[in-house]
This record gives structure tokens, sequence and C-alpha cells, in this order.
């Protein structure tokens, strides 16, 4: 076989293997698909009472993929509501991702809901792109909290798990 034919085939093949990498790694879940190395929460694709978007951790307070209809619950419920604007393309939401749900997998009160909002990727959906306008958000990884609706808090910084519990518990 001529070298530069065999050269061809084994460059598409490895391409595609990328791409099917990067495809996983970019799913609406936002985690690795590989289970040797994934750091999920034990409740994640689980659902909460009351509430029907999936559930990325949290057992007192859940941290759930953005639906409207779940966030309206959440305001009208007078719960501290935590959005996360996360992009899935982003190395910082990624990288932060195990904190928030860390931090609401320590969360023993029942008081938050908590929210992942695609923001400016392949997944954002009409209501999530509103939200993003009526918060003015302009950057991924951006965090707002809201208490009786109203924003309290909203931070571009990124957090690991102590700061989201010092600042959720700062907004109870």
């Amino acid at each position: 076989m001529n070298k530069n034919f065999i050269f061809v085939v084994v460059s598409i093949v490895v391409i595609g293997g990328i791409g099917l990498l990067v495809k996983g790694s970019n799913s609406k879940t936002g985690v690795n698909q590989n289970p040797a190395t994934s750091q999920t929460s034990s409740k994640e694709g689980k659902s909460v009472e009351g509430y029907n978007g999936r559930v990325l951790a949290g057992s007192a307070s859940p941290y759930i993929e953005f639906n409207k209809s779940d966030y309206d619950k959440a305001l009208s419920s007078g719960k501290v509501v935590f959005l996360d604007f996360y992009a899935n393309w982003c190395p910082i939401c990624r990288d932060e991702a195990p904190n928030l749900k860390s931090g609401f997998d320590n969360l023993t009160t029942d008081k938050v809901v908590g929210f992942r909002v695609n923001y400016n990727d392949s997944d954002t959906d009409e209501d999530e792109k509103k939200l993003a306008q009526k918060f003015g958000i302009t950057y991924q990884h951006t965090k707002v909290i809201l208490k009786e609706g109203k924003e309290v808090s909203k931070s571009l910084e990124s957090w690991d798990k102590e700061t989201f519990l010092k600042t959720i518990n700062q907004a109870l």
C-alpha cells in the first residue's frame, strides 16, 4: 500500500476519535462521561420532589439544570435562588463545576434552589438567553444570587466550595 494512503487513513481515524472525545465532554451535563474519572454527585440525574429538571447535586437544596417552570416555581417559593451561568466550552466553568456541586451537596438548609443556566453555548435555549439578558450577563461563569426575587449578589470570580457556602449563607 501507498504510505500516503495509510497516513491519510490513520489521520482520519485519529481526528474522528478526538472529535468523539470533544463531543462527549461538551454534552448538556457538562460532566466527563468517563466513569473512571467522573466526579459527579450521587444525586446527579435524579429528580427532586416538586421540580422537573435534572438534578446535578444537592439533597436538602437541589442544583438543577435550568428550565423556566422550575425557575418560576423557585422564585415564587421565597427560597434563595442561585444562578450559575455556564458555558460547555468554558474551561473555568468546567473547573468550577465540581466545587459548586460539592457546595450544594454540603448545604443542610432547604431554603436554596440552584440552577445551572446555559450561556452562549450550543445548549442555550431562548429562556436562558432572556434570563442572561435580564441580569445583564456578559460573561460565562457569572453567578447571581436572588433573595425574594431581587439580586443580592453577582460575581464573575471563580468560586471554590468554601466561597460558595459563605456567599450562600450570607444571602440566607
